[in-house]
């Protein structure tokens, strides 16, 4: 079709301006440069499928092992054309919700047990989730009918408050969860942490070394997975 019948047909639709290409025209590109996120594997997925239309000299990757982060840079000087994909290692939701590790995240005895109730798949044992859970809602009475026996009336209650609230609670509960997302599940062991303020007021922290460990370990490994493959292809850079 030629151009004017181009524009008359554009015209009828109520079409009011056209481009036309003819010969040599200068090729149109991509106005919107492209930002993909994804899981860990994004960036050696996407080069797999599409390193053929880009140019290698004109990439390249970071990468942070403690973030569990890779970024590909693909066309890395165009305005118009420029790829960016990330990829990212996400901790388990199922484990972010306990606030395990986290020293912001903090319960009374009461709120733990409640919320542990409606977790009991998450325990290794029945018997264990119903221990901790009777445990944790009769606590403050337990320990405050001891406080009395151990009063010294020098000012030491609240140090004997402390001891007596820790003899009361188990070294240590087993769960069973994933640590990061896509990841099968694992058992852990998370010990509850008890912080006394003002004499009576108890704070339930969740704490596991087991977890801390493992997600640094597993970072590391799936970080290195990737970048092995990335390597093969464009430069990578380590922050």
């Amino acid at each position: 079709m030629k151009p004017e019948e181009i524009a008359k047909t554009a015209l009828k639709k109520g079409i009011t301006s056209v481009v036309v290409l003819t010969g040599d025209a200068p090729v149109q590109h991509n106005n919107n440069c492209v930002d993909i996120d994804g899981n860990i594997d994004a960036p050696s997925r996407f080069l797999k499928g599409r390193f053929s239309t880009f140019d290698k000299l004109s990439s390249h990757c970071l990468v942070s092992t403690s973030e569990g982060k890779i970024v590909l840079v693909l066309n890395e000087q165009s305005s118009t054309d420029k790829f960016t994909v990330t990829g990212k290692i996400e901790v388990a939701k199922k484990f972010t919700s306990l606030g395990i590790n986290k020293s912001d995240v903090a319960y009374s005895p009461e709120q733990l047990a409640n919320k542990l109730k409606l977790l009991r798949s998450l325990f290794v044992s029945n018997l264990d989730h119903a221990g901790i859970c009777s445990t944790l809602r009769n606590i403050k009475a337990k320990v405050s009918a001891d406080v009395e026996k151990l009063d010294d009336r020098k000012g030491n209650v609240e140090r004997n408050f402390k001891q007596v609230v820790e003899s009361n609670m188990p070294d240590a509960i087993k769960l069973k969860l994933p640590l990061l997302e896509g990841e099968p599940a694992i058992e852990i062991e998370v010990n509850v942490i008890l912080e006394v303020n003002g004499g009576s007021d108890i704070k339930c922290y969740l704490e596991s070394i087991d977890a801390a460990d493992l997600i640094e370990s597993q970072f590391e490994k799936r970080v290195g997975e990737e970048v092995g493959e990335i390597e093969k292809l464009v430069p990578v850079i380590k922050y």
